[in-house]
């Protein structure tokens, strides 16, 4: 998203407060007065105010400084200064609206005064940064190698001071890298002198989990927001497409991302979340601005009108449409594109009806060409046997949530020519319909048919996890988190089921959500993995 279009949003919304408040302001003056010239006259009065002419120099202070000069114990002058200025008597309205610009001034300087404090510690940590490389010792290390054992007593070296030789000035300067050289036992391994040691006491030591499938809008928890009707979701959305709507999104979402952060995963893959906020939000975590794990963000996702997730969409009925979504998102710069090419369970309305086809094989092929010369991977959303049929024939990457997956389509996973690194990866949602499918309607307050749709796909995603886990068809992990009853900090939970639907033992499990998901989403060369 570009910071532009933000700025110009935040200063509409300011100047729509402050032409509001000059407008209550000027009524005012206009029942005291009943003059244009008084009108002018407070209006100015307060501009004077806001300026610097009243004694707010020191916070608080300046109230009691302003009365001391009213009453003429502390004669600054002020108060006969502001009446010349604005060419009004004194009275007691002058009076009032006199202590009234003071407090008003009083609270303008606690704020920047705040802001500037807050502003100077940022620099003072920016400018601090990591004086010293790390040494974690006595730890207990899970490198995420699906051949690799536990390294007990373990040392991992991490080096966050570089020298790097400028080109143009041929000289050296430090540059923070937070790289690992060395992981191993501690009998191994020589610590250098320079290195702070930080002893881990026997904790254990993996890598940071990867959640390839989340959507940063929502929390997880069940809300009456599911029930709302296609007309008033985008009443909704026209209110976030608001200034203050898109302030709230915006932290909504850092709250979310900080919640999966806080819960060991360092990763998330955004699956469509609505105005592209998830890339301001990826943009302002990369540039150090605030804490969050790393993003990998779809923008808005492509699908039909009334196709399922159409409120965090763009809206493409044809070939022609659907290319030109790509290349919207594209030129936003996502990370990567998500197509919905079948329906979903909150958006049937008949039981039977999730999972039904809604993109058509021409237009996923589109959306792949496209994608893949950006050389950007495709995802889509997909819950039926058929719907994977047609994805796999366009060239997708990535089928999202899953359904059965029939012998013959099984060949097609592992060699795939359309698909950019010629294969396609499955990443079942197991955790995303398990509440629906599975907790008593009294709780869920769902229908009938959002029910029985919940337990046929939730059926599916099982068995198709089941087929990929048997034939070797590759699969990583994602929760859907968002969805209701599906959290960003429960991503423990799809590895439980992973456990519990196939013979996959923990140390598997570990490696899908860690190095399998790094090398299905194509990032292994950054992540996934503790090693050098």
């Amino acid at each position: 998203m570009k910071e532009k279009t933000n700025n110009k949003g935040f200063f509409k919304l300011n100047g729509v407060i402050l032409l509001l408040f000059i407008i209550l302001v000027s009524l005012l003056a206009w029942i005291t007065y009943g003059t244009v010239a008084g009108v002018f006259g407070m209006v100015s009065y307060l501009i004077i105010g806001w300026i610097g002419l009243f004694p707010w120099i020191i916070p608080i202070v300046g109230i009691f400084l302003g009365i001391l000069d009213l009453a003429g114990i502390l004669n600054f002058g002020i108060y006969g200064l502001s009446l010349n200025l604005s060419h009004l008597n004194s009275s007691w309205m002058s009076v009032f609206w006199f202590l009234i610009t003071s407090m008003i001034g009083v609270l303008i300087d606690i704020f920047l005064t705040i802001v500037i404090i807050v502003k100077i510690k940022d620099v003072l940590d920016k400018n601090k940064g990591v004086k010293k490389n790390l040494a974690l010792i006595n730890c207990t290390v899970i490198d995420g190698n699906l051949d690799s054992s536990p390294i007990e007593n373990a040392v991992i070296l991490i080096k966050n001071l570089s020298k790097v030789k400028d080109t143009i000035d041929n000289l050296y300067t430090d540059e923070q890298t937070g790289i690992i050289t060395e992981v191993g036992k501690s009998k191994e391994i020589k610590i250098p002198p320079d290195y702070k040691k930080i002893d881990l006491k026997g904790k254990y030591v993996l890598p940071g989990i990867i959640n390839a499938h989340c959507h940063l809008m929502g929390s997880g928890k069940p809300t009456k927001l599911m029930k709302l009707s296609d007309k008033w979701i985008n009443r909704l959305i026209k209110f976030l497409d608001t200034p203050i709507g898109k302030w709230l999104l915006f932290n909504m979402m850092k709250k979310n991302a900080l919640n999966a952060l806080n819960a060991g995963i360092t990763t998330l893959r955004t699956m469509s979340d609505p105005l592209f906020i998830d890339l301001k939000l990826r943009d302002k975590i990369n540039d150090g601005k605030i804490l969050g794990p790393r993003l990998m963000c779809a923008g808005k996702g492509i699908c039909i009108t009334g196709g399922h997730g159409f409120f965090a969409s763009h809206i493409a009925d044809s070939v022609p449409e659907v290319r030109k979504g790509v290349r919207t998102n594209l030129r936003e710069e996502v990370d990567v594109i998500k197509i919905l090419s079948t329906g979903g369970v909150m958006d049937a309305r008949k039981v039977g009806e999730a999972g039904r086809p809604q993109m058509t094989i021409e237009e996923i092929e589109t959306a792949c060409f496209e994608a893949h010369r950006g050389n950007l991977l495709v995802a889509t959303h997909c819950e039926s046997t058929k719907g994977i049929e047609e994805a796999l024939k366009g060239g997708v990457d990535t089928i999202e949530h899953g359904a059965e997956i029939p012998e013959d389509l099984i060949p097609l996973f592992k060699e795939n020519p359309k698909a950019l690194r010629g294969y396609t990866a499955l990443i079942p949602t197991v955790s995303a319909g398990m509440g629906l499918a599975t907790l008593p309607a009294e709780v869920t307050k769902i229908t009938d048919v959002k029910r029985e749709n919940a337990k046929l796909i939730e059926k599916g995603m099982i068995k198709g996890l089941q087929i990929a886990y048997e034939n070797g068809i590759e699969f990583g992990v994602g929760t859907d988190a968002s969805v209701p009853y599906s959290t960003h900090y429960e991503v423990w939970k799809e590895l439980k089921y992973f456990m519990k639907y196939t013979k996959m033992i923990a140390k598997e499990a570990i490696y899908r959500a860690t190095k399998k998901n790094a090398e299905i989403l194509g990032i292994d060369d950054i992540t996934g993995s503790i090693e050098p």
